[in-house]
C-alpha cells in the first residue's frame, strides 16, 4: 500500500488566493488567482466573508480616474474573519471578525498622520490598486477575494452587534458621511440638509438624525419622501419645487452633498444656508459653477471631506452598533457571474442602496 504524504502541500497551490479580477479596462469580471506576498509581522490573514460594491469600483474598472493597474481585483468594503497573524500583530486574535475599507495604510511620520488625519496621507495604501514592488503580486488586490492580507492596524474589529452583512458599506458610505459630521462639528439641534438621496444619502440621513439634527433630505426624486422618512428624515424637499426650496430660504447650518451627477444649480443650495453655514461635497459632481455672491455676502464656507481618519472609523462603529444604524443592502452569492451583474446595477444605479457579494463558505 502507499503512504499519503504528510506536511504541508506544495508551496504554490498553497498559497494561491482565488479572487475575481477585470483583465482589463472595462473587461467583465473573471476567475482570477495569485500567489499572495508572504505575511508580514505586521499583517494579518482574513478570510474574506462579505464584500460591498461601490460606485468607485466601477470608475476603477472602466479606468476612467486613469492609473488603473490590470489585472484588478476590486473591493474596498470587506469584513471577514482573521485566521493568521503576522509575528508583531497584538491587537487581534484569529477568529475576530474585521472589517477593512478602501484605506490599508499610512506612512504614520507626515504632518497628516501625526495629527490624525491619516486619510490625507500622501503615502496612503489602498486596499486595491497600490503598487507593492512584488513580482508575483505588483500590486494590492481587493475584497471581490476568498482571502486576504492587510496591516493589521487598518482591519477594524466589529462591534457583535452589526449584522455581518451590513458591515462592508459602512467602511465606505459609511465613514464618507460620518467624517464631514465629526470634523465640521455638526450638533445636536443643528438644521442639515442631505442633498442627493442614495448609497451615500441614506447613510448620512441616519448618521444626522441620529446626532439629534433636524433633518431634511433634498432631491429631485419626489418618490423618495417614504423612503427618507423611513431614514428618519423630519422634512422633505423637492429641489425643482421653487416654492419648497423658497420656505427654507436662510435657514440651513449645514448642507453635506452626495451629489455626483451634472446639472445642480449650486446657487439653490447656497440660498438654503443661513449665514455662517457651511456645503459640504462627499460627491463628485463632474464640476461646480455658480456666482459668489450669496457665498460673500454670508459668509459661507463651501469644503470637502475624504474618507475618515482611523478614530473615525472606530467611533462610527461604535455609533452604528449603539444606534442600529445600518446600510440598506442587496446580496449576490460571490462570484464573477454575479460580480458582473452587481457592478452593472451599480452602474444603472437600480441598487437600493448598497450592493454586497457574500462568499457562500
Amino acid at each position: 500500500s502507499t503512504s499519503t504524504p504528510v506536511g504541508p502541500p506544495p508551496m504554490d497551490s498553497k498559497a494561491k488566493f482565488k479572487a475575481f479580477a477585470a483583465y482589463e479596462a472595462k473587461g467583465s469580471i473573471k476567475d482570477f488567482e495569485y500567489v499572495p506576498i508572504p505575511l508580514k509581522d505586521d499583517e494579518v490573514e482574513i478570510r474574506v466573508e462579505s464584500c460591498g460594491v461601490c460606485h468607485s469600483d466601477l470608475h476603477q474598472v472602466h479606468n476612467d480616474w486613469g492609473g488603473a493597474s490590470f489585472p484588478l481585483v476590486p473591493g474596498h468594503e470587506i469584513v471577514g474573519i482573521v485566521e493568521s497573524l503576522g509575528k508583531g500583530v497584538t491587537t487581534l486574535k484569529e477568529g475576530m471578525r474585521v472589517g477593512v475599507g478602501p484605506q490599508t495604510g499610512s506612512c504614520g511620520i507626515c504632518q497628516d498622520c501625526k495629527r490624525g488625519a491619516q486619510q490625507l496621507c500622501k503615502k496612503k495604501l489602498k486596499s486595491y490598486n497600490t503598487p507593492t514592488g512584488d513580482k508575483l503580486q505588483p500590486h494590492t488586490y481587493g475584497g471581490f477575494s476568498e482571502r486576504l492580507r492587510v496591516k493589521a492596524h487598518w482591519a477594524f474589529p466589529i462591534p457583535s452587534g452589526i449584522p455581518p452583512n451590513k458591515v462592508g458599506p459602512l467602511l465606505c458610505a459609511g465613514i464618507t458621511t460620518w467624517s464631514p459630521f465629526v470634523h465640521y462639528k455638526v450638533k445636536k439641534g443643528d438644521k442639515v440638509g442631505i442633498c442627493g438621496f442614495g448609497g451615500l444619502g441614506h447613510m448620512a440621513v441616519q448618521f444626522a438624525a441620529k446626532l439629534g439634527c433636524k433633518t431634511y433630505v433634498i432631491t429631485r426624486s419626489p418618490n423618495k419622501k417614504p423612503e427618507a422618512e423611513k431614514f428618519g428624515a423630519a422634512g422633505f424637499i423637492v429641489s425643482t419645487d421653487e416654492k419648497q426650496l423658497a420656505s427654507h430660504k436662510d435657514s440651513f447650518d449645514f448642507l453635506l452633498s452626495t451629489i455626483s451627477g451634472p446639472g445642480v444649480k449650486w446657487e439653490q443650495f447656497l440660498n438654503l444656508l443661513k449665514p455662517d453655514g457651511k456645503l459640504c461635497c462627499v460627491g463628485l459632481p463632474p464640476s461646480m459653477t455658480f456666482r459668489p455672491n450669496a457665498l460673500v455676502v454670508k459668509r459661507l464656507t463651501i469644503c470637502g471631506s475624504y474618507l475618515a481618519s482611523h478614530s473615525e472609523i472606530k467611533s462610527m462603529l461604535d455609533f452604528c452598533d449603539k444606534y442600529k444604524v445600518y446600510p440598506q443592502t442587496e446580496e449576490l452569492e460571490m462570484n464573477a457571474k454575479n460580480a458582473n451583474e452587481a457592478l452593472e446595477k451599480v452602474e444603472k444605479n437600480t441598487v437600493r442602496y448598497r450592493m454586497v457579494l457574500v462568499n457562500k463558505q
